[in-house]
């Protein structure tokens, strides 16, 4: 019986750390509403979030700008690296990528997103503009809040733009690359011909952005002078910085 006691409490350590993981692995997502943050806002009568699926391979809806908000994820290790697969919809409005950390430091990888351009209307203080954005980001770390590699794309499909009362325009398809050079991340804007209407850059922690005469061209609100000169140039401080090197 003695040289029995040990086989027989080995088995059940493995049966009960089995069960144990068979419990983690099958606890609903649902269990992890209490876990969320309370969204900001004065409605009271905002339904909380709703989870199906499991915890680690679900899907969600919740309320966002009084729209639906569809979200799916799932557990996805990257190497070493644990992470999410993440989808977002709500209305034209999608994205899907994956996002991983590391001790501090975050790894975004292959996201996609698409974005109607009205949405940005609000920010445009006297017209409005129609179309698509698409954004391509194979790639984006950061090393606590230094970004240490980027690199996408982003594609406007062109479309009316409304400058103003009888101020109509055709405007048409414009890209973005964005891009690390000389270990700063860099924007470039350019339009048809590739000939380029933007340029901003991260350095330090201040971005600088600067429009050239090429962009006011585009939008017949221009006439004369060098295409390559600045019209309109800003600097504003950001919340994260670029990579010290």
């Amino acid at each position: 019986m003695t040289s029995l006691r040990y086989p027989v409490a080995g088995l059940i350590l493995v049966f009960l750390l089995a069960f144990g993981i068979f419990l983690v692995a099958l606890m609903p997502a649902a269990a992890m509403t209490p876990l969320l943050p309370t969204p900001a806002t004065d409605n009271a009568s905002l339904p909380p979030p709703k989870l199906y699926g499991l915890w680690w391979n679900g899907q969600g809806q919740a309320q966002w700008e009084g729209q639906q908000l569809d979200i799916t994820w799932r557990l996805d290790w990257r190497g070493l690296t644990p992470g999410l697969e993440l989808g977002f919809e709500s209305g034209q409005v999608n994205a899907t990528g994956w996002a991983g950390a590391d001790w501090g430091d975050w790894r975004f990888e292959h996201w996609q997103a698409s974005i109607p351009i009205a949405l940005l209307n609000d920010f445009l203080p006297q017209g409005k503009a129609e179309g698509q954005l698409d954004i391509s980001l194979p790639q984006l770390s950061l090393a606590g809040t230094e970004i240490s590699a980027i690199s996408g794309k982003l594609a406007y499909s062109g479309g009316t733009v409304t400058l103003g009362p009888g101020m109509d325009r055709q405007v048409p398809a414009i890209d973005g690359k964005l891009e690390m050079e000389k270990g700063v991340p860099v924007l470039t804007v350019t339009g048809p011909d590739q000939q380029s209407l933007a340029h901003a850059n991260l350095t330090g922690k201040t971005l600088t952005l600067e429009v050239f005469r090429a962009l006011p061209a585009l939008l017949e609100m221009s006439e004369g002078g060098n295409a390559t000169d600045v019209v309109f140039s800003t600097r504003q401080d950001l919340p994260v910085s670029a990579h010290s090197g």
